[in-house]
């Protein structure tokens, strides 16, 4: 598949610049990359999602519990942990978890407070994950959060709250990988799990564990096409994120590309500036040609410190999962925070995801989150929305902060410190935001050393002493500290 992406990514780059505006896109990848990044999208920098559904009933393990509750050498021991707390496969299966999901406390209104409390720019959440439930009002499937569980249309009050305070919308789409995945890894347990008579093999329920031994992938593909397109048509979301999977092998591409032409021709109807996220996988290779969409990479995986187009992160607010589980670690706003500053500086944007109980409720730990996060962009936001990267992009060491296990690179942001200066800029503004407060007195800015600066001031902070030389702009600390995690220097050239 590489060579592929690689024969067609000159012929997807010429088709870009020879696009029509207002024509019709076609269901190729030449005609379907020359859709251009929003600039909504593109200055709004900070998303917030949640992977939220049944999977978040058990509260065990991750948001994959639905495959490793039947998989005996699951290395979380979902396995036996099931057994122990439902009993056996065969008495109690993924779909018994149905009814326990009921989003009782689910207060649309509240989230999309919480949200806009943060400052994100757009939200939503996980409208089918894996396990093939739906969040939404569903004429394609049964298995759908309005006939089943909460018997309410959960993505739906979701959008409409969210709306209503004017914040654009995102679906993530996880159900690609849908087929075959309730099956063990080791193949070996199928005989044994059909005797048993495990209900992921049972005719009755082919339509939620779609699977070769009850269904056909050409059979998969149509519904889930369909079930794209009526949650495109019926909620209109400005944002598609797609997980990995297989999107381009013969059998399924076709769907894909009819998918994708649809939404943006729909998108020109409504009339709506709509995009699609391009996620990097764990095999390093893109969903979709690299011209196509807007970059997307999970949690930073394998993503260079420089990438020559917009792109987002996706990122857990959890730390080893995406749903809620009991005991569950989160990352500080610290991290967070400064996350999205380096993200920023480099050109990218961030898309967080919140991890809900099954109830509906946000845990008072993430809402902390979230509310610190929304005080820093009250006052620094216009350090964030909106910019745009300067030549120099980051001061301080970037090797710190790449983490590597042998398999993938991956990014962390809990040593930052006053020494490391991140920059954007927007009209005649430059912005240098320094991740910690010196312990020596003063900020040195090296990357001004040179450069006629003009006037400086701290955003939300009194007026400042600085001086410039020939190791660069120094700036001296206030004797009271103003604000907490990174601040803000407005720089006049």
């Amino acid at each position: 598949m590489k060579t592929t992406w690689m024969v067609l990514i000159p012929m997807l780059a010429a088709s870009a610049q020879q696009v029509q505006p207002g024509k019709p896109v076609e269901a190729t990848w030449s005609s379907l990359a020359a859709h251009e990044v929003p600039a909504w999208l593109e200055d709004a920098k900070f998303g917030i999602y949640a992977h939220w559904g049944v999977y978040s009933v058990p509260a065990f393990g991750t948001e994959w519990y639905g495959r490793r509750m039947y998989d005996p050498k699951d290395i979380y021991g979902t396995y036996q942990h099931h057994r122990k707390t439902y009993g056996t496969q065969d008495s109690f299966g993924y779909k018994d978890l149905v009814p326990l999901f009921k989003a009782e406390k689910f207060d649309a209104a509240e989230w999309a407070a919480i949200i806009q409390q943060s400052g994100a720019r757009y939200a939503g959440t996980a409208v089918v994950h894996h396990d093939g439930f739906l969040l939404w009002r569903s004429k394609v499937s049964r298995w759908n959060s309005a006939e089943m569980g909460p018997k309410r249309d959960l993505y739906g009050e979701l959008v409409k709250a969210l709306r209503a305070r004017g914040l654009k919308i995102v679906a993530t789409e996880h159900h690609m990988r849908t087929f075959n995945w309730y099956l063990p890894a080791d193949r070996s347990f199928v005989d044994e799990q059909r005797k048993a008579n495990f209900d992921i093999y049972d005719p009755r329920y082919a339509d939620l564990y779609w699977n070769e031994f009850t269904g056909r992938k050409s059979d998969f593909m149509e519904k889930w096409q369909a079930k794209l397109l009526e949650l495109m048509d019926n909620y209109r979301p400005d944002v598609l994120w797609f997980d990995g999977g297989d999107f381009t092998s013969p059998g399924v591409e076709t769907y894909v590309r009819n998918s994708l032409a649809h939404y943006f021709n729909a998108g020109a109807k409504w009339p709506a500036q709509v995009e699609v996220l391009n996620k990097f996988g764990t095999i390093k290779e893109y969903n979709f040609p690299r011209q196509f969409g807007m970059l997307t990479f999970e949690a930073g995986r394998d993503r260079p410190a420089e990438v020559d187009r917009p792109w987002i992160d996706d990122l857990s607010i959890a730390r080893g999962t995406w749903s809620y589980v009991d005991g569950m670690k989160l990352l500080t706003t610290r991290e967070v925070l400064h996350g999205l500053i380096d993200r920023v500086s480099r050109g990218g944007g961030l898309l967080l995801s919140l991890a809900p109980k099954a109830s509906g409720e946000i845990p008072a730990n993430q809402k902390t989150i979230l509310r610190e996060m929304g005080e820093w962009l009250k006052v620094n936001g216009e350090a964030i929305y909106g910019t745009r990267t300067w030549k120099v992009h980051t001061e301080g060491s970037t090797e710190k902060l790449i983490t590597n296990n042998g398999q993938h690179t991956g990014w962390r942001f809990d040593e930052c410190g006053a020494e490391d200066i991140r920059f954007t800029r927007k009209g005649d503004a430059l912005y240098a935001i320094a991740l910690g407060w010196p312990q020596s007195g003063h900020w040195l800015v090296k990357s001004l050393a040179g450069t006629q600066v003009k006037s400086v001031s701290l955003l939300g902070g009194v007026p400042l002493k600085w001086t410039q030389g020939a190791e660069g702009l120094r700036i001296e600390a206030p004797a009271t500290q103003a604000g907490k995690y990174a601040y803000t220097f407005k720089i006049g050239l």
